[in-house]
C-alpha cells in the first residue's frame, strides 16, 4: 500500500482509494481536488491497477465522504448547517470518495 503524507501531519480526514486500470496521478488528483505533487510526495511505489492509496492529510477545511454518511451528519460534526455545505460545493448528493469544501 501506497501512503500519501500531506505536510501537516494532523490528519483530519484520509481516504484509501483503489487505483483503476488506466488511472494516472492526474486523475486521482482530480477526483480528490488534490495537487499531482501531493500524491507524488511517496516516490517508491508506482501506480497499478490494484494498488491502494492512502491519501491522509486534507486540511479541515475538507472532508471525505466515508460510507453512509448524510450531509446533516457531516454539518454536524463540522458545527456548520447543512445548506452551507450544499453550497459550497453545489451539490445535493453525496459519494464515498468526495471531497466536500466546507
Amino acid at each position: 500500500m501506497l501512503t500519501v503524507l500531506g505536510k501537516n501531519k494532523r490528519f483530519s480526514s484520509s481516504v484509501l482509494h483503489q487505483v483503476e486500470e488506466g488511472e494516472s496521478l492526474k486523475d486521482i488528483a482530480k477526483k480528490y481536488n488534490i495537487s499531482v505533487e501531493f500524491l507524488k510526495h511517496n516516490k517508491n511505489n508506482e501506480l497499478y491497477a490494484g494498488n491502494a492509496i492512502l491519501i491522509e492529510g486534507i486540511d479541515k477545511k475538507h472532508h471525505i465522504v466515508q460510507p453512509a454518511e448524510t450531509i446533516d451528519a457531516i454539518a454536524k460534526k463540522y458545527n456548520i448547517s447543512a445548506q452551507e455545505i450544499i453550497e459550497k460545493n453545489n451539490t445535493t448528493k453525496l459519494f464515498v470518495g468526495q471531497l466536500l469544501e466546507l
